[in-house]
């Protein structure tokens, strides 16, 4: 798919909601008052360790080299009013584009991210149903898609009681499917699958098929 870009930012082509380099020193888009309180949130929680994390290191070990490398795209959509397929949309866009975010390949190509961020809706519902309604989709095509929000209750990895998703803006976030996001994969087989299909490729169908009938049952 043909993407509308200029030099700071991308715009979907489905919602024609604009995506810019939040880190980037130069954009003058990235002053905004969502885009600066979104970034003081991923500098000051997202890059630092926490004491309810459950583990040694900082909340999210990929924020940190994405803004030192100026690889975190973010988006705002300012309506009230955001129903699902206009979010689904802004969904679809985000998986077109981050394909499309450079670097294309080499190792600095995990450290892509993209989200769009929703600051004047209160209905969290949505960003629920879209994140686990497309997460199907995403994770086929090796990506991961998160949902953040004032309040939200799912819990941490390392400690039941750490709510890591709880953040001051509603977003989607979008990013690529690592090896260790095994946990977030293993409740559904559809997904297991694709997980071994990116992670072990040279094993053959029948075993993967035999793996995730064991960890998926």
């Amino acid at each position: 798919m043909t993407l509308k870009r200029t030099t700071e930012r991308i715009i979907g082509t489905r919602s024609h909601v604009e995506f810019i380099n939040v880190f980037d020193k130069e954009s003058v888009e990235s002053k905004s008052d969502t885009i600066r309180m979104f970034k003081k949130w991923a500098l000051e929680f997202l890059t630092e360790p926490h004491p309810d994390l459950g583990r040694a290191g900082p909340v999210c070990p990929f924020t940190g080299p994405s803004v030192d490398r100026q690889l975190f795209w973010a988006g705002v959509l300012d309506d009230a009013n955001i129903d699902f397929d206009t979010m689904a949309a802004i969904a679809e866009d985000m998986a077109d584009i981050y394909q499309e975010l450079p670097p294309g390949e080499g190792k600095d190509a995990i450290f892509r991210a993209i989200v769009a961020i929703f600051p004047n809706i209160s209905n969290f519902n949505v960003i629920e149903t879209v994140q686990l309604q497309r997460k199907s989709k995403f994770v086929k095509n090796g990506l991961m898609l998160g949902q953040f929000y004032p309040g939200c209750l799912q819990p941490g990895l390392w400690n039941d009681d750490f709510r890591p998703l709880d953040s001051p803006l509603p977003m989607l976030a979008v990013r690529q499917m690592v090896s260790t996001d095994y946990p977030f994969l293993a409740t559904r087989s559809e997904w297991m699958s694709a997980y071994l299909k990116k992670f072990a490729p040279t094993m053959p169908s029948p075993a993967r098929a035999y793996i995730v009938a064991k960890i998926t049952s």
